[in-house]
């Protein structure tokens, strides 16, 4: 029996996210260790460089996605999805050609601005998916995101050590290629031969954005997605920092991204069940102020198993509070405007995300365990946000 198209288009959408996940974790939670190699030899000229290396694509991704996907509207989200994986495949691979720090920088700012295909997956995996799918194919497109970034740095540190991380961008590029003929052979379009239903906006559309709890969900997404990810830079720097010996920095590295990442997808998944048995409120502040009570000892750890056991508990707490978050505004977003509100809600976060990065990056270069008191004082103004707020 002939799977049906949405099906179809699910697991092109899956197996290409698959593919993408696993190739930019595979190589880039090792870009400190390019950068260097590229000409940059001081500590914070490296994590300066690494924050804005980082930062700059999704960045960009998150600025132009609403035009592509204007675009995609018009001309067919088969055509935006073979764009961006085409993208990907060409400049990944380019990235390995790169002579210096520029112009690995100018490469990423080009994959952000033509790229981006996670901001899309969603739209992408249930254009023509039934109503009462749409819930298990996200869940289903999330997890393998999550998963395959997660083993990503494992294997890149295999790689990095064996065949050097330039060409282990090679690889990226060669995998993503993979992603590239996923979509075109197995993705089609929606059929535009039946003319669309016109939907009356609803009266309460303009205020949902203004409710306390929905740009309590917005701060929390940036912030948090923010604090988390002023972690890519400084990893393998911190690590030798701390005595790790060079000649393993790669696969001590990758090990604990990979680790940490494990535990944001359990994290993320568990404060999905308790989120139906206990307050919200109660859950997120919890989860906020361990947050602070494991980033405050990590200014102070001397030892590479120290800072690991705090980065893994960190990952633990993180992933639960931006799965809440989206909870706390799923109860105000109505329901004709679900799309809109969920897309602000990701955008916001692909931004926090992308800031993160550039923001640890500029830090670093005055102290690396500042950044973990910057991240404190950052939870603590969320913790005054939820309670402000957030009233279930």
């Amino acid at each position: 029996m002939a799977l049906p198209q949405w099906r179809k288009n699910q697991i092109a959408v899956t197996i290409s996210s698959a593919f993408l996940n696993f190739g930019y974790t595979l190589v880039m939670s090792f870009l400190p260790i390019y950068v260097r190699e590229l000409g940059v030899q001081t500590t914070g000229g490296i994590a300066l460089w690494s924050g804005l290396i980082l930062g700059s694509s999704p960045m960009m991704a998150s600025l132009i996605g609403p035009l592509w996907g204007r675009l995609g509207d018009r001309k067919g989200m088969r055509l935006l999805a073979t764009r961006a994986t085409a993208a990907n495949s060409v400049f990944w691979a380019l990235m390995a050609l790169a002579q210096n720090v520029w112009q690995l920088f100018v490469l990423r700012i080009v994959l952000g601005l033509l790229g981006g295909f996670n901001n899309t997956a969603v739209a992408l995996v249930t254009q023509l998916a039934p109503k009462e799918k749409v819930p298990s194919i996200i869940g289903s497109l999330q997890s393998v995101q999550i998963l395959s970034a997660a083993i990503g740095p494992f294997f890149g540190g295999f790689l990095a050590t064996s065949i050097g991380v330039r060409n282990t961008f090679i690889v990226t590029g060669i995998m993503n290629f993979g992603s590239l003929l996923s979509i075109l052979s197995l993705y089609r379009d929606a059929d535009r031969t039946k003319p669309p239903e016109k939907v009356s906006p609803a009266p309460s559309a303009s205020g949902f954005w203004k409710r306390p709890e929905y740009f309590t969900a917005l701060m929390i997404l940036f912030f948090v997605n923010m604090a988390d990810r002023t972690f890519g830079p400084i990893i393998p720097l911190f690590l030798e920092e701390l005595g790790t010996p060079r000649a393993g920095l790669e696969m001590v590295a990758g090990a604990l991204i990979s680790v940490a990442a494990f535990g944001e997808a359990f994290s993320a998944w568990l404060s999905g069940k308790l989120a139906s048995r206990v307050s919200l409120r109660r859950l997120i502040t919890g989860r906020l102020v361990l947050s602070i009570l494991v980033l405050l000892p990590m200014v102070f750890v001397h030892s590479t198993e120290q800072f690991s056991i705090l980065r893994v508990l960190l990952a633990l707490l993180a992933g639960g509070t931006l799965t809440l978050a989206l909870s706390a505004a799923h109860h105000v977003i109505p329901g004709e405007h679900r799309g809109t509100g969920f897309a602000l809600l990701s955008g916001t976060s692909t931004f926090g995300g992308a800031a993160g990065p550039i923001i640890s990056g500029a830090i670093a270069g005055f102290s690396i365990r500042s950044i973990f008191i910057v991240n404190s004082v950052i939870y603590l103004l969320m913790l005054g946000f939820v309670h402000r707020n957030v009233r279930h």
